[in-house]
């Protein structure tokens, strides 16, 4: 996306004045999404430790313990068919909880490197606007 395109997306909300400059319009927004989705991601997190009482470390070991039990002669033909059918669905669970977690770094990375990324579109933005003047 150009400089001049989300130049002009935020135009709109400094004329309303929701925002004093395009370069306030342009960070505030970052930042705001940014914290959505940190908050997102934190959330499905929670959602997942109190279903499952631990964090993803420990039901990671949990899985190979219960993948090892899938393999076990002790179980019943009927046991294992239930025990797989457990296992499939807390693997769907473990996988949404990677993603997630890993989702949840990487938009805290993007927090940390905020201040310097967004300095470089909001000098890119200043040469937008400084370019975009009448000349006098």
């Amino acid at each position: 996306m150009s400089t001049a395109t989300l130049t002009t997306i935020v135009e709109p909300l400094v004329k309303r004045k929701l925002f004093a400059t395009t370069e306030e319009a342009v960070r505030k927004l970052m930042q705001d999404y940014t914290l959505r989705q940190v908050s997102s991601y934190q959330h499905q997190i929670a959602e997942l430790e109190r279903k499952y009482g631990m964090n993803f470390t420990k039901f990671t070991q949990y899985l190979h313990e219960r993948g090892a039990m899938l393999q076990s002669k002790e179980l019943s033909p009927e046991q294992r068919q239930s025990l797989g059918r457990a296992l499939m669905a807390e693997e769907d669970d473990w996988l949404d909880w990677k993603v997630a977690t890993e989702m949840l770094q990487s938009w805290l990375g993007l927090r940390k490197e905020g201040a310097a990324r967004n300095r470089k579109v909001l000098e890119s933005a200043d040469r937008y606007q400084e370019n975009k003047k009448p000349a006098p």
